[in-house]
């Protein structure tokens, strides 16, 4: 009795789909890890969580805020958590970041939204500043890591740069 074979050629086309469609979910999966990171740095400063603010970036990663105060890898991040102006905010602060348009090459992103801090007086809730950011993250280990921020208040001369080219469709 012979055997039918089918043509090595008929499999093509699906495995084509199945590798097209795994690239796709790894996109949204990477998109959707980017966002949970930094929405994780909001919560980690809102608590005063220096250690879990810092574990956020990597150790040689710079955080620029309107040009004059870079804080450079984890233990900037540690000191601006710990330092006396982030304190007397808590714990009654909120950082809300995003939404933000984020892009994905290899392992190498960009996130660029606005983000907004509130902050609670005794005659009420006031914005306290209002940003656009710019977070460049890696893949390091499997994880997404905040290589640097820039972040332009609301206003800054430079606040356009910091949104660059993100406002045209991709």
């Amino acid at each position: 009795m012979r055997r039918t074979r089918r043509a090595p050629d008929a499999l093509v086309p699906l495995r084509r789909q199945v590798a097209a469609l795994a690239r796709r979910v790894q996109a949204l999966e990477d998109e959707l890890a980017i966002h949970r990171q930094i929405v994780r740095y909001g919560f980690a400063v809102d608590t005063g969580d220096a250690d879990g603010a810092a574990a956020l970036f990597t150790e040689d990663s710079v955080y620029d805020v309107d040009g004059p105060l870079l804080m450079r890898g984890r233990d900037g991040v540690r000191a601006m958590v710990r330092g006396p102006r982030h304190q007397a905010m808590l714990p009654r602060c909120a950082h809300q970041i995003g939404p933000a348009v984020v892009e994905v090459h290899g392992d190498r992103a960009t996130a660029v939204g606005y983000s907004r801090v509130y902050v609670r007086r005794d005659a009420g809730i006031e914005i306290y500043r209002v940003s656009f950011n710019r977070w460049e993250l890696e893949r390091r280990d499997g994880v997404w890591l905040v290589a640097r921020r820039t972040t332009r208040l609301l206003g800054h001369e430079e606040a356009r740069m910091v949104l660059g080219a993100t406002a045209r469709p991709g």
